[in-house]
């Protein structure tokens, strides 16, 4: 039998396994700190000086290079900028092997953990973690690695739960966390608190009184960019979803919801609108209001009123609001509104105002049309109207004023809000017993709902009552008749037209109406 002896293989490594010659092997260290507090910076120094001594003082070593984050945390590496250029240097055939502290500081997710280390050992590259003494080319390395990846994982799941549970205690308390930097309108103190900043709070409070005006988002962009007015984080372009988002937001009156967003995956930073998923906590009274809660109130009305326009049919229609007039003309035919046109007539260009069903399907209405030089005078007449015969209109109106005083809320928001204490004082003891409180958190979500639909009503009757008020004080001012036509009257006054064959029906949003033969 013929005798067998085996020699072994020289242990290759990196890229000086593809080569006869034998030469220095290329290793560069990757070195991480979590944060970018002062005492962790002094940490990141030290080991950039003790991977240099390592790899300087192996007479079989040469360095190829410290690459090291500053301050970014690890649960990813993809905004790590130094570990990815380490990465693409392996690839190149730049490095033979990495040394780097621990498997926590070169990654804290295990899949990314086991890919990169995977994706080395296919190009002969090893790493080597000192703390835990694994060298990633041995047999068992692999199996070490994907016990201490999954334990650096648990870590950082471990350290977001304490985060998350420290932010929501703060929540409780009703400690309000906003990034100043990027929020219209305020800033903070030295304790973190919310502070006025007196010149962007002018331009919330343009923001808010060009929409109650008639404005559309769009044109109060529009606006702002024209006058050269910066955004929050100082840019010269302005978008109507930013102007939606400033209104729709409660900090302006000086409340805070918390926890309008939450972490669904701590990996990838990943968060979502909270829709009732987590609990959310609102805060009153937070912080010094720039718009007054009645009129914050009163945008979102106008806001409801814009998104709630239907046409004839039941159909969604837009808001426009590029004339006075717009949105405010129907047909007594057919429901549906009027349209702005330029008509040109037998070479005679003249602005008419026409009925959609009419321009849309030709024959279906035979609405008159009603040129817009036409409508401003009969608006003029009917103001003149109510000034001259002012001694049947006022009584009306001071009739109108009794009616909404008369229209209360069966309940006040102030004692849905006691009820909504008492409510969360009852949860927060049952968690503390760990009971559960299902039926308790519905229930404040419910009064919560109510309170809003409270405060809406209230809003809305002391609007209304504003209206007729105006219009009081609008006749009763007016020593002689109007002559000239002002917009300004038809978006403050004006709720409604309707287009007969021979008259124009002027409705007031003070709820009284004049016809004008026209």
């Amino acid at each position: 039998m013929p005798k067998v002896t085996e020699i072994p293989a020289k242990k290759q490594v990196g890229s000086l396994a593809k080569k006869k010659e034998t030469r220095k092997l290329r290793v560069a260290a990757y070195c991480r700190v979590s944060t970018d507090y002062e005492e962790q910076a002094s940490s990141y120094q030290m080991q950039i000086q003790h991977y240099t001594d390592v790899i300087e003082k192996n007479p079989d070593w040469v360095l190829a290079g410290i690459f090291a984050d500053d301050g970014i945390s690890a649960t990813s590496t993809k905004h790590r900028e130094q570990f990815n250029k380490m990465i693409q240097d392996c690839k190149d055939g730049k490095i033979d092997m990495i040394i780097t502290k621990s498997i926590s500081r070169f990654a804290r997710n295990t899949v990314d953990c086991l890919n990169y280390i995977r994706e080395l050992k296919a190009l002969n590259i090893p790493i080597y973690f000192e703390k835990e003494s694994i060298n990633t080319m041995d047999a068992k390395g692999e199996v070490l690695l994907t016990i201490m990846a999954s334990l650096a994982q648990q870590e950082s799941e471990s350290l977001s739960q304490n985060v998350t549970i420290g932010i929501k205690h703060r929540f409780q308390q009703g400690k309000v966390m906003v990034n100043a930097n990027c929020f219209l309108g305020y800033d903070k103190d030295e304790d973190g608190h919310l502070v006025v900043n007196p010149e962007q709070a002018e331009i919330v409070k343009r923001i808010f009184r060009e929409y109650l005006e008639g404005a559309s988002c769009q044109q109060i962009a529009r606006g702002l960019e024209h006058d050269g007015v910066l955004t929050a984080r100082g840019n010269k372009k302005w978008y109507d979803s930013a102007i939606r988002r400033i209104l729709e937001n409660e900090k302006y009156m000086g409340d805070a919801l918390l926890q309008k967003t939450y972490t669904v995956d701590f990996l990838k930073k990943k968060r979502s609108r909270n829709n009732g998923d987590v609990p959310q906590y609102y805060v009153e009274d937070d912080h010094e209001a720039i718009i007054p809660k009645e009129l914050f109130m009163k945008v979102q009305e106008e806001m409801s009123r814009r998104g709630s326009q239907v046409d004839c049919k039941g159909r969604k229609r837009g808001f426009s609001s590029n004339h006075c007039f717009t949105g405010l003309i129907f047909c007594a035919e057919c429901g549906e509104q009027f349209r702005r046109i330029h008509w040109n007539n037998r070479g005679c260009k003249s602005v008419v105002w026409r009925c959609i069903t009419r321009l849309d399907k030709t024959g279906d209405c035979g609405a008159r049309t009603v040129y817009e030089t036409e409508l401003k005078n009969a608006f003029v007449d009917a103001l003149n109207n109510l000034i001259s015969d002012s001694d049947s209109y006022l009584p009306i109106l001071q009739n109108n004023i009794a009616s909404v005083l008369m229209m209360g809320n069966p309940e006040s928001a102030e004692s849905i809000q006691a009820r909504i204490n008492e409510l969360q004082q009852l949860i927060i003891n049952k968690a503390s017993r760990q009971e559960d409180y299902d039926a308790e958190a519905k229930e404040v979500l419910r009064l919560r709902e109510q309170k809003e639909s409270a405060m809406q009503n209230d809003t809305s009757r002391n609007e209304n009552l504003d209206r007729i008020r105006e219009l009081q004080k609008f006749i009763t001012s007016q020593p002689d008749t109007i002559t000239e036509f002002d917009e300004t009257l038809v978006r403050h006054l004006l709720d409604r037209v309707t287009v007969f064959d021979q008259k124009l029906v002027f409705e007031f949003k003070s709820g009284v109406s004049v016809e004008i033969e026209n």
